[in-house]
């Protein structure tokens, strides 16, 4: 089958387009389970007992038990790929337990976890002075996120440099064309 040049390239730049489209998607894991359910909810129903949810938030206080460690949260509401948002209203405060031993200088209070468990119980605790009910997610997988940097662009880099661009393109209709560009 005789295929033209122009077709060859846009099936190229159709499958370059596709894996660079794989390849920033690693790091998002959608949350599981029950996606109704926040950390409020649970704590002021005292419903949703042994359903497996993904919650989101700060980090208020790490304790390390004997044989394992509670991340009190400050619940948010998570992205797409699971991330807790910067913005919002709280969503109420839960407990993430993980057996083993967990760094506290890792997990400090305000970085951003999501933790993936079984409601196990609501547990009466403290905030400061007040009464809380905290929901306590058990055998939590914990995903502690990357600090962001306050010179963090979103992952732009300004460039500093003047650069050169070639492409090249269908006109439709049969033709071809291309180009070259300069910028800074």
């Amino acid at each position: 089958m005789n295929q033209s040049p122009a077709l060859r390239v846009g099936i190229l730049c159709i499958l370059l387009w596709l894996l660079d489209g794989c390849a920033t998607q690693r790091d998002c894991v959608a949350p599981v389970g029950a996606s109704g359910l926040t950390p409020a909810s649970v704590a002021s129903l005292g419903q949703g007992e042994g359903a497996v949810v993904t919650w989101g938030g700060v980090i208020a206080a790490t304790r390390n038990l004997p044989q394992e460690t509670e991340i009190e949260t400050i619940g948010y509401r998570l992205d797409r790929c699971g991330k807790p948002t910067a913005g919002g209203q709280p969503i109420g405060r839960f407990i993430a337990r993980q057996p083993g031993f967990l760094e506290p200088s890792d997990y400090r209070a305000g970085r951003r976890i999501t933790a993936t468990g079984r409601i196990a119980a609501v547990r009466d605790g403290q905030v400061g002075e007040a009464s809380y009910r905290f929901p306590v997610l058990d055998d939590a997988v914990v995903r502690l996120w990357p600090e962001e940097t306050a010179d963090d662009n979103g992952g732009w880099t300004p460039r500093l440099t003047p650069y050169l661009g070639i492409g090249f393109g269908s006109g439709g209709f049969g033709g071809i064309g291309g180009g070259i560009g300069l910028g800074f």
